[in-house]
């Protein structure tokens, strides 16, 4: 048996060229080191460095390999790490920052504070904090690879700034991600994201007001608040949130992270429900969601999960039904739309590339065999 702590990467076959036997849509699991004799082993040469780099990463990746021997040869994968260890990224870093980092550090959460004031973003006030870093909020993607194993707290100094958060942060497949405001504050922000084109569920699905609901009142109080909400959160408690219930808690949630999708993909191949999934492997200029975010689509419409909305997010769900009825994997370029703009001058007009394949491709989960 596995030991809990033990980190595995899944690899998952994207693409082949002049390889014999059927290798698209294979997945494998596997841990660092040497694995189980392969059938491609100039493949596995490399593979086995770049698991190490992903699972020390902590953040999904695609390669292409070419045969040395072989011109013409090639195999590309994804990669998605399944690492125990959470963080918890606080952007702000006032008072109640500074309360909620000591009780991170008691929830064994690694801790990142990102604030744009080099008066406030100082080591001294945060010892426990693994970083401590002075940026703009608009450049966080610089610093910050946030995945399904990672907590964001929303706390900065004024609602525009906590937008330019929002926004930023919304990219990428976070376990929780929570706004600290007034009603009247977190209502504006609600607003600039419906009119930046987000669904109502992405938009449902972010706490805020943050924290759950103990009528805390000094930055203390309110860090303790915040704390007991991501435990709820990690734990599945019931306990009630101020912004009261959310998509995450239900069957149909749309939400983002990637793990609870693959778990539910694999759930639903073992009941042979008609289904693909959708997973972005690649991504180009601005674009709503990361590489690794994941999407299910079922025959009789229901969807899980989210690509970037839009209409590329309709061009995959018309190609995931193709391909539920002809059984057979693909990879999709998708030109997202840049007509997404708001006061910050944020544009949406990049390209995905998005793997889909047969929600039966998960079944039994990811094999220990070679590739």
């Amino acid at each position: 048996m596995r030991d809990k702590h033990q980190q595995i990467a899944a690899v998952t076959v994207i693409g082949q060229e002049n390889l014999p036997g059927e290798l698209t849509g294979k997945k494998l699991a596997c841990l660092p080191g040497p694995g189980p004799d392969p059938l491609i082993p100039w493949f596995h040469e490399k593979l086995e460095e770049l698991i190490q780099n992903c699972l020390t990463a902590g953040c999904f990746m695609s390669a292409r390999f070419s045969n040395p021997d072989k011109p013409g040869q090639n195999i590309t994968i994804m990669i998605e790490p399944y690492i125990e260890s959470e963080e918890l990224i606080i952007l702000g870093a006032g008072h109640i920052a500074k309360a909620l980092a000591v009780l991170a550090e008691l929830m064994k959460l690694k801790l990142t504070i990102i604030d744009d004031r080099p008066e406030f973003a100082v080591r001294e006030r945060f010892p426990g904090a693994e970083r401590v870093i002075c940026s703009p909020y608009i450049k966080i993607a610089e610093f910050l690879n946030p995945g399904p194993r990672s907590y964001v707290v929303v706390v900065t100094q004024g609602h525009k700034s906590d937008l330019t958060c929002v926004r930023e942060v919304m990219k990428y497949p976070v376990r929780y991600l929570g706004v600290i405001g007034s009603t009247r504050k977190t209502t504006l922000i609600k607003e600039k994201l419906r009119e930046a084109g987000y669904g109502q569920n992405e938009i449902d699905n972010i706490y805020m007001p943050i924290g759950l609901d103990i009528g805390a009142k000094t930055p203390e109080e309110i860090a303790v608040s915040i704390a007991a909400e991501l435990i709820k959160v990690r734990h599945g408690g019931l306990a009630a949130s101020l912004s009261g219930d959310h998509p995450s808690q239900n069957a149909n949630w749309s939400g983002g992270n990637p793990a609870d999708l693959i778990k539910k993909a694999v759930e639903m191949a073992g009941r042979k429900i008609p289904a693909a999934v959708a997973t972005i492997v690649d991504t180009q200029g601005s674009t709503p969601r990361k590489a690794g975010a994941h999407m299910i689509i079922e025959r009789s419409g229901a969807v899980y999960g989210t690509v970037g909305g839009g209409q590329g997010e309709t061009l995959v769900r018309a190609e995931a039904l193709k391909i539920i009825r002809d059984g057979r994997p693909r990879l999709l370029k998708v030109d997202m739309n840049a007509d997404i703009k708001d006061e910050l001058e944020m544009i949406c007009g990049g390209s995905i590339k998005v793997f889909i394949e047969p929600v039966g491709m998960f079944a039994g989960g990811f094999t220990a065999a070679g590739i």
